[in-house]
């Protein structure tokens, strides 16, 4: 079994179970190989954590790929629906979640998480700035990290909250603010 596979199987645990749920025998139950097999690529659970990570990471890159394709107005309004999990089972968000969570605790996983999180809002920053080139970059830095505060709070409660705030409600809330910052 391929790296890629079990990487696919811890990513799968940690959206079913959390972090928590995490270990190389559940991985290796899920994915179907034996304890060495997980413990040859992933050798230490700080490892398959990070591992885990790695999707919440690919939406952060093809944020960055795509941020000068095509109109700011158009990439932020899109983004902020990206960002926003489409369901209470989406696995990016619910990965998201518990990386945040144990971010709190473990201070390799929170620079992780304060990497991934900083180049988000950095292309965010750099979207906000093209589409109000008037702005100055602080105050397009301070709309971006305000805007992706909003949109991880909201994400908590889509996941967390389902019956109090829907997907189409925090759409619409994020797309509320995101229209006054542009204007």
């Amino acid at each position: 079994m391929s790296r890629d596979a079990i990487q696919h199987s811890i990513v799968e645990i940690v959206a079913a179970s959390g972090v928590g749920g995490l270990s190389v025998r559940a991985v290796a139950a899920r994915a179907g190989v034996a304890i060495g097999t997980v413990q040859h690529h992933f050798p230490t659970r700080s490892a398959m954590i990070a591992a885990a990570m790695t999707i919440v990471e690919e939406t952060a890159e093809a944020i960055e790929a795509g941020s000068g394709r095509s109109d700011p107005v158009e990439r932020l309004t899109g983004l902020t629906d990206l960002l926003i999990p489409s369901s209470v089972e989406s696995t990016a968000g619910r990965v998201w979640l518990a990386f945040a969570a144990q971010a709190a605790v473990d201070e390799a996983v929170a620079a992780q998480y304060r990497r991934t999180w900083s180049r988000l809002q950095r292309s965010l920053a750099e979207l906000l700035a093209r589409a109000r080139p008037e702005l100055a970059w602080s105050r397009a830095d301070a709309a971006a990290t305000e805007l992706l505060a909003l949109l991880d709070g909201l994400s908590v409660a889509v996941l967390v909250e389902p019956g109090r705030i829907s997907v189409g409600t925090a759409r619409e809330i994020a797309q509320r603010r995101l229209a006054e910052l542009l204007t």
